[in-house]
């Protein structure tokens, strides 16, 4: 598996039908998710960026794994479409709420 450009997304290799999750290699981080709840209420949420494919189900293109998240069975909690925006837990962020993503690998 390779990144995808220099923009540090992981994908899925292909040679499978089945998509593979990041739990079968090293977690590392590639973003930074700096998210707040309000003006005074912030937190940064280190993720490993997983190209899901063209094909994949829902609004987002890329799963976004925390290294706990990673080796859990679960669904990740982000996820960012092709055009940057993140949802949580396959929704929309609530109101109120603001995310910004920033690249950490390079």
């Amino acid at each position: 598996m390779a990144p995808i450009g220099d923009r540090g997304f992981w994908s899925r290799d292909g040679s499978s039908e089945e998509e593979e999750r990041p739990s079968s290699m090293p977690w590392f981080a590639t973003h930074r998710i700096v998210y707040s709840r309000g003006p005074s209420e912030s937190e940064k949420i280190e993720v490993m960026a997983w190209d899901r494919g063209a094909e994949a189900p829902g609004p987002a293109r890329y799963a976004l794994y925390t290294e706990e998240n990673a080796e859990a069975a679960s669904e990740p909690e982000w996820a960012m479409d092709t055009e940057g925006r993140l949802w949580l837990r396959g929704e929309p962020l609530p109101d109120g709420a603001a995310a910004v993503v920033e690249e950490v690998w390079a």
